[in-house]
């Protein structure tokens, strides 16, 4: 009896002396952690959704902006440097299922030295895809932007999230540095299955301009270590007149396999686009435009002409209208398909949608 008394009270000292440190760590002094996130879900209608070309209604989540649960932190250790991380994952809200990985948005920690940046481990977003996104009038919507991505076949873009990376990021008063490198882990294989990306951004007044490059390395083994390369050069940039504010880009993508075929091929394309958005009252702010994209290597040249309409009902919530309106220039074949959504493949040379929604953030 007193050994397992005795064995209780060296348990009980063990946990007390173990929560300790964890219990002093919840909230020291000059660190935080913030729960954050954004709810976004409508009501949508898409037509030529099906082979024999019948349209369909859906509820969709993230018809503005992708929806996401995330947790991110810092703390202050002195001398100018932090200690921070951030945790984000997908979330679906029409099925209240989770994307492809819990955190598959960030998932890093890192540190942050006043004056010289930020250094990042895990994975995160590629520089291309944070020096860009605030030139894309729509916001980078999930289906109705073909910045990131291309809804046609073969799709085409550059890569916006990498694992296994290292990241930096440096602002210098109007000029930002970004770059990144992620790992293959593909043993006596380093070229294989890895990425890498940097880029220059300038803000300063009506002015935001940017250039980055985007190079992602698909397959590859220690045998053969030849992998699909993509590569894409982004230069864009906004003005803000007051009353409007235009946004313009040019993003140039190659593709190329180690083996090219009918199921792989070559390509190249240059996606163009030009667009304005303007409030039209306090609450009220409308945004258009259009992407065209010059498939080089096939007969496919997509167009879509995309718009928004947001009311804000407060600050942090707002509800929403999207349209838009995509066709190719030819239908002799499959790799001229082309849609608005790029979560599906295109099933024909033309397709249109709208929707209305209401979004959340905290």
């Amino acid at each position: 009896m007193k050994l397992q008394t005795i064995g209780a009270c060296a348990i009980a000292v063990g946990i007390a002396a173990a929560f300790q440190p964890a219990v002093a760590q919840t909230a020291p002094a000059g660190s935080s952690v913030t729960v954050y996130g954004i709810m976004d879900a409508g009501v949508e209608y898409r037509t030529r959704n099906a082979a024999d070309g019948k349209g369909m209604w859906r509820v969709n989540s993230g018809g503005l902006n992708t929806s996401r649960l995330g947790l991110r932190g810092s703390e202050d250790l002195g001398d100018g440097m932090k200690a921070v991380f951030n945790l984000e994952g997908e979330v679906n809200l029409d099925s209240g299922a989770s994307g492809s990985a819990l955190w598959g948005r960030y998932a890093y920690v890192g540190l942050e030295k006043k004056n010289l940046g930020t250094v990042m481990l895990g994975r995160n977003s590629t520089t291309v895809y944070d020096f860009v996104l605030p030139h894309d009038f729509m916001g980078y919507a999930p289906q109705y932007s073909y910045l990131t991505s291309t809804a046609t076949v073969p799709a085409t873009g550059f890569t916006s999230r990498v694992s296994n990376a290292v990241k930096y990021v440096g602002k210098f008063d109007a000029v930002t540095l970004g770059a990144h490198y992620g790992f293959g882990e593909v043993a006596g294989a380093t070229g294989s299955n890895n990425a890498y990306g940097f880029g220059a951004a300038y803000a300063k007044g009506p002015v935001s301009a940017q250039l980055s490059f985007d190079e992602g390395r698909s397959g590859g083994t220690e045998a053969v270590p030849a992998s699909t390369r993509n590569r894409s050069v982004v230069g864009s940039g906004s003005y803000d007149l007051g009353p409007a504010k235009l946004y313009a880009g040019l993003r140039a993508t190659t593709r190329a396999p180690a083996a090219p075929s009918a199921a792989n091929p070559h390509y190249r394309s240059d996606l163009w686009w030009l667009g304005a958005s303007a409030p039209l009252s306090q609450a009220v702010t409308l945004y258009g435009g259009a992407y065209y994209e010059n498939k080089r290597d096939t007969d496919s040249s997509p167009l879509m002409f995309a718009a928004k309409i947001t009311y804000n009902l407060s600050k942090r919530t707002w509800l929403y209208a999207v349209a838009a309106s995509a066709h190719s220039s030819s239908d002799d074949g499959a790799h001229v398909k082309t849609g608005v959504f790029r979560d599906q493949t295109p099933l024909a040379s033309q397709q249109s949608g709208f929707g209305v929604g209401v979004q959340h953030r905290f």
